[in-house]
């Protein structure tokens, strides 16, 4: 049998390894049927352990642990309620996606690796309360069908089927807004992918990568 703790925990060691959080902002969890197994409110990642990993129900409910759930369950609940592909959420802090996250309202994916994990753009959640149903729901609409959205002056989500992969999506996320940032700098003009190749790569990706 799967030791989903175990997997969450792994992820969190990795998500710190990566540097794509800062103290113990951020969370990570994973579904399995009616559950979903995510990490514990303001808790350290460094000292986390399997024993500190919280069991919810999609209503919020504790069925697992002495330590409350991320504060942000509700936004893991409405995207697993609306995304049945989806199997585990990333949220994550990284500096590049932390400045898209208040100057931009989209993000291109201008290169390949983006536009097959993440989707042809990546959309920003307009703003609400972090923690509240209305964000859970605008990072919902965000996300639409891609893999990754950027939460208004917050930070940013993953979603898909492995841990490995919302890793991944996460770091080739935030490779492609800080590249999409510096060449606007540069000032010149940016190489687009055609806008018809665009659904091609995500196609390749989910049909190709994902195995």
């Amino acid at each position: 049998m799967m030791n989903f703790k175990k997997l969450v925990v792994e992820a969190c060691k990795e998500m710190i390894g990566e540097e794509l959080v800062k103290g113990t902002w951020g969370n990570v969890s994973i579904r399995e049927s009616n559950r979903i197994f995510i990490t514990p409110s303001g808790y350290s990642y460094e000292k986390m352990t399997e024993r500190d990993i919280s069991v919810i129900d999609f209503e919020g409910n504790i069925l697992e642990g002495d330590r409350n759930p991320s504060s942000e369950w509700r936004m893991h609940v409405a995207i697993y309620k609306a995304r049945e592909d989806v199997d585990v959420i990333l949220h994550t802090h990284p500096v590049y996606s932390s400045i898209a996250s208040v100057a931009l309202k989209t993000v291109p994916s201008l290169i390949e690796d983006s536009a097959m994990i993440c989707g042809p753009e990546i959309k920003v959640a307009e703003y609400a309360d972090p923690g509240s149903w209305e964000l859970a729901n605008n990072v919902t609409k965000a996300l639409e069908d891609n893999g990754a959205a950027i939460l208004r002056n917050h930070g940013l989500v993953n979603v898909g089927k492995r841990f490995s992969e919302v890793l991944t999506g996460a770091k080739v996320t935030e490779k492609n807004v800080q590249v999409y940032i510096e060449a606007v700098k540069l000032g010149g003009e940016i190489s687009y992918i055609p806008e018809d190749k665009l659904p091609l790569l995500r196609k390749i990706y989910r049909e190709n990568y994902l195995q």
